[in-house]
């Protein structure tokens, strides 16, 4: 039976190691986890081009969910008569999506057409919806859903068993491998970072065995189910480590008061520096080199941080 699994790197940021799509062929085919940017989009066709496959032959896209470094060339997809496996919260945002953009251009501002690019909307038809546990067939193969929400309300991620071998795709669920170490860091992006919410995801993902690893930012990180394992402990590791550290900060926000208060932004440039000196020492203690640091974990993966455990506080307070 052919099965192959390749991850391509499509550049996302302009940097090496950033993001990964997955191409899985079958015996009836491709299909492909993730769709990298549409900004993204000419490098993934020339590298899928250069492996012998044209876009149009990719029959079914699944979807680990709908920010733009995941989903953002899933209408280009589409066009070429892809179907679309998304989780039901993101359907809507890819039939239309005017409020994904002006909310990622908001946040993004100048930097946005650059690095993302506009998402395409995909056909009504085309985009459908999956919910947990359920089973889809693509390539020849089944693909189940497992929801594992946290970091987005709108996330699965997929597992593809193969003989006894057992391929988890965990898009942003098992956090982002910085390049060139083994440094797991951990995206809280608002609105819908829910820690609890994301701890049980992780217990989820344990408990389905896997013995491959595919992260989204990351590629293959285990091949085998002692590996996964661990590297799943690890990640509950930092997920406790991080969640623990930006409930303390956003604590001491909130006390400021009114998020248009000089206190406020005064505590708040406070807590990123704190935060700054924490992760980039313990990243730097795990061999990340300082030019990854600014990279992967620079301002913006702060600030983004920050945001979202804020969010995660005030809504909860």
């Amino acid at each position: 039976m052919t099965f192959h699994i390749q991850a391509i790197d499509v550049g996302y940021l302009n940097l090496s190691g950033a993001a990964n799509v997955f191409l899985v062929e079958g015996p009836t085919g491709f299909a492909m986890v993730e769709s990298g940017t549409a900004a993204t989009w000419p490098a993934l066709e020339t590298q899928l081009e250069q492996r012998g496959v044209h876009p149009t032959q990719i029959m079914d896209l699944l979807l680990t969910h709908i920010h733009l470094d995941h989903a953002g060339a899933a209408g280009h997809f589409a066009a070429g008569n892809s179907r679309v496996w998304v989780h039901p919260f993101g359907v809507a945002h890819l039939v239309d999506p005017t409020k994904l953009l002006a909310s990622s251009r908001r946040v993004h501002g100048e930097m946005f057409d650059r690095l993302y690019g506009d998402l395409w909307p995909t056909p009504e038809p085309q985009a459908l919806a999956v919910v947990d546990d359920q089973i889809i067939s693509a390539a020849g193969f089944s693909f189940r859903a497992i929801e594992t929400v946290g970091h987005a309300r709108h996330h699965h991620a997929w597992l593809l068993q193969n003989a006894d071998e057992r391929h988890i795709f965990a898009g942003d669920a098992l956090g982002i491998v910085v390049p060139d170490s083994d440094f797991i860091s951990i995206p809280t992006p608002p609105p819908e970072f829910d820690p609890s919410a994301w701890m049980h995801s992780v217990r989820r993902l344990r408990d389905a065995s896997p013995t491959h690893l595919w992260l989204t930012h990351g590629g293959l990180q285990c091949s085998d189910a002692a590996n996964a394992r661990k590297f799943i402990d690890r990640v509950q590791e930092r997920l406790e480590q991080e969640s623990a550290f930006l409930q303390v900060q956003s604590a001491a926000i909130l006390r400021q008061g009114r998020h248009e208060s000089d206190a406020y932004q005064q505590a708040l440039s406070q807590a990123m520096l704190v935060y700054k000196d924490w992760l980039h020492t313990k990243a730097a203690s795990a061999g990340v080199s300082s030019r990854h640091i600014a990279q992967f974990l620079g301002e913006y993966f702060l600030r983004m941080n920050l945001q979202g455990a804020l969010r995660q506080a005030s809504t909860n307070a």
